[in-house]
């Protein structure tokens, strides 16, 4: 049963100690987890979670753990020897701390958690953190690769080692990460796959038998080669019908996916589209989305249509010839290199900060590499 905490802190009766529930799918409540909060020294506010419910942890333990800080705090000096409840530090115990204090600054905090407690949680959530040796992400890594590729496995395990290393970090743990020496599994994350102009038509066509948003997130795709992120949080207010352009916010380049993501201009690509985008702003207050189906609803129903299309056949872990979404900036970039497009201006249209990412698509700018070679001797008399 996959669980989630809430971000709402309650007060208790004790100062300064809180707590936060954690639900169910159907959001029954079945734990909750402790934190305390006091001022250091300089008056900082700090924020420290002190465990489940669950694993033992109770209101007079937590408002115990804060006067002894506040005593060290007051004397400055070392807390004298006390005969103390030993607090349990589960990997649980560092992973809710890591996803309660990062939950509203990383936008895909939400589905990191939802991944710990569906793949790594019940393997190894309950074991104490210091217990936990390389031999356990072996283990859990041989788990796994039953069942997904190894990109998606090198992502789970070292997930772990982020949640160490946050821990760490913050002073809440001392230790170390049992992912120091682990080595990933090799990924081979080039594809190479993207689709035919005939295949494109095809697309579009079963795209408009599902439905028009999925075929509006179809042609925006592959008119700007963005990322599926960025065409889902377009608003109305992204589009400049005169200028034919769209601002697309680049959350990969921000690396924490937060409201101040970098935007860059991508383009309308043709007439068809620009009628479409028009009648959408007509419709739409300039703040409102402009797709209107929510993005795992148009993520399902596009890889759908993906997979009746293009992949009937192939192997799921096949990353080299499988069509997913992101085939479509592959396809977008592609074209543009087929068609004869210098290739520093499909770095530009991808919002590539590095070129050696765009220059995969050097080898398919034949008609380019011909034109500079043909001729080239000829002299005029």
């Amino acid at each position: 049963m996959a669980k989630k905490t809430l971000p709402k802190r309650h007060t208790t009766n004790s100062e300064g100690v809180y707590y936060k529930e954690i639900v169910s799918d159907d959001n029954k409540i079945v734990d909750k987890i402790y934190l305390i909060r006091w001022r250091d020294e300089n008056g900082k506010e700090l924020l420290k979670t002190i465990g489940k419910y669950s694993e033992g942890i109770r209101e007079a333990f937590c408002k115990k753990k804060r006067n002894e800080i506040l005593v060290k705090i007051r004397l400055n000096e070392d807390l004298p020897s006390l005969a103390k409840k030993k607090s349990i530090t589960t990997l649980d115990t560092l992973a809710y701390t890591y996803f309660n204090e990062n939950m509203t600054l990383v936008k895909d905090m939400p589905k990191e958690q939802k991944r710990y407690e569906n793949h790594i949680q019940p393997i190894l959530g309950h074991i104490k953190a210091e217990n936990i040796k390389l031999k356990d992400l072996e283990d859990l890594r041989n788990l796994l690769m039953q069942k997904y590729a190894p990109r998606t496995v090198n992502h789970l395990v070292f997930m772990i080692g982020t949640i160490y290393k946050y821990n760490i970090r913050k002073e809440y743990y001392k230790g170390i990460s049992p992912t120091a020496n682990y080595k990933g599994l090799e990924v081979d994350n080039e594809r190479e796959r993207y689709l035919s102009l005939k295949e494109i038509n095809k697309l579009l066509e079963a795209a408009w038998a599902s439905h028009y948003e999925v075929w509006l997130y179809v042609k925006l795709l592959l008119s700007t080669g963005a990322r599926a992120g960025g065409i889902i949080s377009l608003k109305c207010h992204d589009i400049n019908l005169d200028e034919w352009t769209i601002k697309i916010k680049d959350h990969k380049a921000t690396k924490v996916y937060a409201e101040n993501s970098k935007s860059y201009d991508a383009f309308i690509s043709d007439e068809e589209l620009h009628t479409h985008l028009q009648k959408r702003l007509n419709e739409s207050n300039p703040n409102a989305d402009l797709l209107h189906l929510h993005r795992n609803t148009l993520d399902n129903k596009l890889k759908a249509i993906l997979d009746i299309l293009f992949n009937t056949g192939l192997d799921r872990n096949d990353r080299k010839h499988r069509v997913v979404i992101h085939t479509l900036r592959h396809t977008f970039a592609s074209h543009l290199a087929i068609n004869g497009e210098p290739i520093y201006n499909i770095q530009k249209l991808l919002n590539h900060k590095d070129l050696s990412s765009t220059l995969r698509y050097a080898k398919l700018n034949s008609r380019e590499k011909r034109k500079s070679v043909r001729n080239m001797y000829d002299k005029v008399d």
